[in-house]
């Protein structure tokens, strides 16, 4: 178990979301994720990767950075539960929210992605 493997799987995930890299995002995430968080009605909100790729499209070009806002990334924990698992907890500032990240990992035919993502935001000070 080599935790920087899960932390290049982060930086990637923390790069490409930055710079709206919508390809480059649908590598650190598994065909079968599923992103959740509470939605403003307080039920579940559940999205599908391509779901949450097609969001990032819709709303930044691709390589646009994030003009007006400074980057603020961060690995809090990563926690191995398993040869074969893993689990991170990050926080990643987009646009005026920072959020704070719970990222399922699997490892696969020896390649880790993250198979589900719990998030919440909070007002970026």
């Amino acid at each position: 178990m080599d935790v920087n493997e899960i932390k290049e799987v982060i930086q990637a995930y923390f790069d490409t979301g930055y710079e709206a890299d919508c390809e480059g995002m649908a590598k650190v995430f598994h065909d079968g994720s599923h992103l959740y968080f509470r939605g403003e009605d307080g039920g579940l909100v559940d999205w599908d990767k391509d779901f949450f790729i097609n969001e990032i499209i819709a709303k930044n070009p691709p390589g646009s950075g994030d003009p007006g806002y400074p980057r603020y990334d961060e690995i809090l924990s990563i926690d191995f539960t398993g040869e074969n698992t893993a689990v991170a907890r990050v926080k990643v500032r987009v646009k005026d929210i920072l959020y704070t990240d719970i990222l399922c990992f699997l490892r696969l035919h020896d390649k880790w992605a993250i198979m589900s993502k719990v998030f919440t935001g909070e007002p970026a000070e």
